[in-house]
């Protein structure tokens, strides 16, 4: 990668893990237990590492009186991690200095600055312009622009007469439709639950019937069929699976909740069906435990994987 190029997001329940373990380990130093099992989190997964690092290159950031974890967090999703320390700490000491506003206003996400929004765990409806509504997933955020809907993140089932949306990589309109948009790390996904809707991409224009899916991204199109996971699910407040790997499930699950949840690779592809309540996300995790043969893991309530039973 390039040096001028901008590093993909980090998820936000991995940005909020690696605050938890900076703030467990100055609590606990030289605790040789807390220090393995931080290694063990680290070398999980590469976005751990990036994770960290951006952290590090922001030292000092997270010491009592300084920005809230709640408005650093966006900070360290996008900052760019080939920033030079020097560099990094005269954009913070410029940020603090007047209470971080004038750091928030260039560093933060325009998605935490949207006409709507849902906490991780929150599903939202919301009355949109003319005769539409939306309903928001967990960790979701929408604008309304000149009567365009434009998701910045997360995703929406968007219901109502002639109605037009943005995504990241192409735009949809419908009319007398009920259609999903959901914003991927590399990709847009639509899907039709009923009507029809006209998406139109950089790769020209395609009509989507009911129960059709279609993904775009930057590479082009292609159709979603159906899958292990039951995109519409979420809308009554329930995660339905069928023969999904476990390692998918997880990671479909730990949208819904504050932290880090995984599994152990031997256990990642043991296979999944059910009907799961989202808002009942520790019941959730018990019943994994009934359904196949491993155990949960709670080391904190931030840090959660399945292991071998």
């Amino acid at each position: 990668m390039n040096r001028g190029e901008r590093l993909p997001a980090i998820p936000e329940a991995i940005v909020r893990v690696a605050i938890d373990w900076q703030m467990r380990l100055r609590a606990g130093a030289g605790n040789p237990e807390l220090q393995r099992q931080w290694q063990d989190w680290l070398q999980h997964d590469s976005r751990h590492q990036l994770a960290w690092q951006r952290l590090q290159q922001m030292g000092g950031l997270f010491q009592p009186g300084q920005l809230p974890a709640a408005q650093a967090i966006p900070l360290l999703q996008w900052a760019e991690a080939d920033l030079g320390r020097r560099r990094t700490l005269k954009l913070l000491g410029l940020g603090l200095a007047v209470g971080g506003s004038g750091l928030l206003a260039t560093q933060v996400p325009r998605t935490w600055h949207a006409d709507f929004a849902t906490r991780t765990g929150e599903r939202r409806q919301v009355a949109l312009p003319g005769d539409a509504e939306a309903l928001l997933n967990t960790g979701s955020s929408l604008d309304v622009v000149n009567d365009e809907l434009r998701l910045r993140g997360g995703e929406v089932l968007v219901q109502g007469n002639d109605w037009r949306a943005r995504c990241r990589f192409a735009h949809c309109s419908a009319r007398d439709a009920s259609v999903l948009l959901r914003e991927h790390d590399d990709y847009s996904e639509i899907r039709v639950q009923r009507g029809e809707a006209l998406v139109s991409s950089a790769s020209g224009e395609q009509r989507l019937q009911a129960g059709q899916g279609l993904a775009v991204s930057a590479a082009g199109t292609r159709e979603l069929g159906k899958g292990p996971l039951d995109p519409f699910g979420w809308t009554r407040g329930l995660l339905v699976v069928n023969d999904i790997r476990l390692a998918d499930f997880l990671a479909e699950a730990a949208r819904y909740r504050q932290g880090w949840l995984g599994c152990e690779p031997a256990v990642a592809d043991l296979r999944l069906s059910g009907v799961f309540h989202l808002d009942e996300p520790a019941a959730m995790l018990t019943n994994i435990s009934y359904l196949l043969p491993v155990k949960v893991v709670e080391r904190t309530r931030w840090w959660v994987r399945v292991v071998p039973a």
